[in-house]
């Protein structure tokens, strides 16, 4: 009874070493899996932000230039204002400096 006891027991050490390995083995696949996938994920998170940062800046420089031309019109149309009628636009300028001081008087 004791030799069956015997073989019993080396029979569960063996199997527990076995599982031990297969468990070891299980792991370290997982780990590999969880590394690629990590690795998958963070190339298409790149992928994704490098064609948004070139999205992004064809629309920053499609703004800028609106920005631009716009600006430049309005430039013109200040300066042809002052060829044409000089000293209204010096009143107005005037006024509007006085308002300006008044309103920035007022909140003091």
């Amino acid at each position: 009874m004791t030799t069956k006891l015997e073989k019993d027991v080396e029979s569960l050490r063996k199997d527990i070493e076995k599982l031990r390995s297969d468990l070891g083995i299980a792991l370290s696949d997982v780990g590999t899996l969880g590394q690629e996938k990590v690795i998958e994920t963070k190339d298409r998170l790149k992928a994704a932000v490098e064609g948004f940062e070139g999205t992004a800046l064809k629309h920053v420089e499609h703004a800028n230039e609106v920005i631009h031309d716009e600006g430049e019109r309005a430039i013109q149309a200040s300066r042809e204002m002052v060829v044409r009628r000089p000293i209204t636009t010096v009143v107005v300028s005037f006024a509007a400096g006085l308002m300006a001081a008044l309103l920035l008087e007022r909140r003091r």
